[in-house]
């Protein structure tokens, strides 16, 4: 990995990820109550990203999941009455239905990577068509096993234990999930 990119990803992987894990397991016995807890440590990310944005005028990838992530759970959080649960799955509610998304438009036929590269005007040449419809697929797959893996995890593990592993499991699912969507890119672009 690029030393450059290093030193960007390991801060925004410690202001979202390692700190509000932290700031949760602190905050837990403080306050006596889990959604109490995981809100405030959840909104951690929204402060790094709109902070960072603030002083740095640039956006952090890794920043915007997580508030996207943050934004959708206080929604359903909002609409579930306080679920600990939602706060558990706040990744997967977003990772889930946009790999659901990805999926059903790769096996359609009307793949949702390729309308983003009509959208910058360029027409897909025939035989790129199959390459982005299966690339549309790996990524849905990834990203819905990804939001299966962490509500098995929410589900059966106390909250403590799914904060402390959920995060990192989550991203070593996604790892293996890009190495398979570039091994594919690499697999394509040889071809």
């Amino acid at each position: 990995m690029k030393p450059e990119l290093l030193r960007r990803l390991v801060p925004s992987l410690v202001g979202n990820v390692v700190v509000p894990l932290v700031v949760y397991l602190l905050l837990k016995p403080a306050v006596g109550s889990e959604v109490v807890a995981l809100a405030i440590s959840a909104a951690i990310p929204l402060l790094v990203t709109v902070g960072g944005f603030a002083v740095r005028r640039r956006v952090d990838p890794i920043g915007v999941v997580a508030v996207a992530g943050f934004v959708v759970m206080l929604i359903v959080l909002a609409l579930t009455g306080g679920s600990e649960l939602v706060l558990k799955l706040q990744e997967a509610v977003f990772t889930g239905p946009v790999g659901l998304v990805l999926l059903g438009s790769a096996l359609i036929g009307k793949p949702v990577l390729l309308l983003a590269h009509r959208f910058t005007g360029r027409e897909a040449a025939p035989g790129q068509r199959k390459g982005i419809t299966v690339m549309t697929a790996l990524i849905g797959g990834l990203l819905t096993v990804h939001a299966g893996v962490l509500l098995v995890l929410a589900i059966s593990l106390p909250t403590t234990t799914f904060v402390t592993v959920g995060r990192p499991v989550g991203w070593a699912v996604i790892a293996v999930g890009l190495l398979a969507v570039f091994g594919y890119r690499n697999r394509l672009r040889a071809a």
